[in-house]
């Protein structure tokens, strides 16, 4: 951590969908501490007692892996921070619902944690009759709530770090805007100055972070705030999956926040290049390149690609390939996109002026099916299993591909569209989501238009 990025920077676990497990937790302390990372968020939203039911107490087994789970993040010198998120239905003036939240934070502050995280993200904002009546508005509820549970955390010990996750967590949810938004004004002149507010930044799912926005937003909130990023995040479309770099975050941007806190991919082994390129970044954002992290990282991931089969262990080629096509949700890796180049010369043009394009394209297309069957042979089955999905798709589209391309150069004045009982209504790509996403198709601009 460099003098300038004093602050939390790590992972925080807080995705929807089936939460790690220890192992899978172990194994990420120890990447966080190799690359120099010093925080771990718990908020995995599908914990019940974290958010469903976060009134209940966890019991004595769960206890004890809580607390092994403390001992595990603590042991690799990071700072572990325990998150609830009662905002689905507490109630602000229930003396029950505030005691039953102290009673939580005290289990778990009895375990050793000292920096805790209240969440309000992704919840209605209506108060009860009683809350309205008594604090008018959701940000001045949120507000006293977390100055209370402040006073809890740390037992009056004066230790603890409390973060804040806002109802309006981002540009696009501010309204009017950021700038105009009562609720962030609220907050900014009702919370405690010592807690963090989270941000993920002009977006849900933000490409870039303008430092400019940044700065508005502390002016609001009057704090510097701590961003979530969630860049690399995919559990609001599990058939993706995101390998690339941390990108879109420029060399001063560490000095207007108070740290950063990653929300990546739901299947834990394919966070690695997620993390180690954080990593890079926040130890020196100034000279940071993210497609030179990407390489350096892609090279220390192949040791875990080692093959237990005879086609031989996948190459730091077909690695790239694999991950420049899971890349980053607006954009793909360079040989990605040279394959989507090709592709594109090859359905507009003719045959015979295909040359070498089609050369080029159709030995990507073997490769893509070489990775998908080395990858089968893993030794390592759980990396496998986080990308087996992932892979067995771009395998499928690209043999579909690779038979298109014959049938296209036998029939080269063919009027005709391509068919194959391969690929059939239905089966290919079908289900509810796909029929809607052909009947209500989206364009390059995000306008959507129902299909002839």
């Amino acid at each position: 951590m460099t003098a300038t990025n004093k602050g939390l920077y790590g992972v925080v676990e807080g995705f929807y969908g089936r939460p790690w497990n220890p192992a899978q937790r172990r194994t990420l302390f120890g990447w966080l501490h190799e690359g120099g990372l010093n925080a771990y968020m718990y908020a995995p939203k599908d914990d019940t007692k974290h958010r469903a039911v976060w009134r209940e107490l966890y019991d004595f087994q769960e206890l004890a892996a809580l607390r092994d789970l403390v001992r595990d993040c603590q042991c690799q010198g990071l700072q572990f921070i325990y998150a609830t998120a009662p905002g689905l239905d507490i109630r602000f003036t229930d003396a029950a619902d505030l005691a039953a939240l102290q009673a939580k934070l005290k289990q778990v502050r009895d375990l050793g944690v000292r920096h805790f995280a209240i969440l309000f993200d992704d919840i209605s904002p209506e108060l009860t009759a009683a809350d309205k009546q008594r604090f008018g508005t959701p940000a001045a509820a949120q507000a006293f709530a977390a100055n209370e549970v402040l006073k809890w955390a740390a037992g009056g010990s004066g230790e603890s770090h409390l973060l804040f996750c806002p109802t309006e967590y981002c540009g696009a949810f501010a309204r009017p805007s950021v700038a105009e938004s009562a609720y962030l004004r609220t907050l900014g002149e009702q919370l405690d100055p010592k807690i963090d507010v989270l941000w993920t930044g002009p977006e849900i799912i933000s490409e870039v972070m303008p430092v400019d926005s940044i700065r508005e937003l502390q002016r609001v909130l009057r704090r510097k705030p701590m961003l979530w990023d969630n860049l690399h995040a995919n559990d609001y479309d599990m058939r993706r999956l995101y390998v690339g770099p941390y990108s879109g975050r420029a060399p001063e941007l560490p000095s207007e926040i108070t740290g950063i806190l990653s929300n990546p991919n739901c299947q834990f082994e394919a966070n690695f290049i997620p993390v180690r390129t954080l990593a890079a970044y926040v130890r020196d954002p100034q000279t940071y390149s993210p497609r030179a992290a990407y390489h350096e990282a892609l090279a220390a991931w192949l040791p875990a690609f080692k093959s237990r089969g005879r086609g031989g262990a996948l190459t730091l080629e077909g690695l790239q390939l694999a991950a420049d096509i899971f890349y980053l949700p607006t954009e793909f890796g360079e040989l990605a996109e040279r394959y989507l180049a090709d592709l594109r010369v090859i359905l507009h043009t003719p045959p015979n002026g295909w040359g070498e394009v089609a050369v080029r394209f159709e030995q990507t297309t073997r490769q893509i099916a070489e990775v998908y069957d080395k990858a089968t042979e893993l030794a390592d089955r759980d990396v496998l299993y986080a990308l087996y999905p992932h892979l067995w798709e771009i395998k499928e589209t690209a043999g579909l591909l690779g038979a298109w391309v014959q049938w296209r150069r036998d029939h080269p004045a063919a009027t005709e569209a391509f068919v194959s009982s391969d690929f059939r209504p239905k089966i290919w790509h079908g289900g509810f989501a796909a029929t809607i996403d052909r009947w209500l198709p989206m364009d390059e601009r995000g306008r959507f238009k129902p299909s002839s």
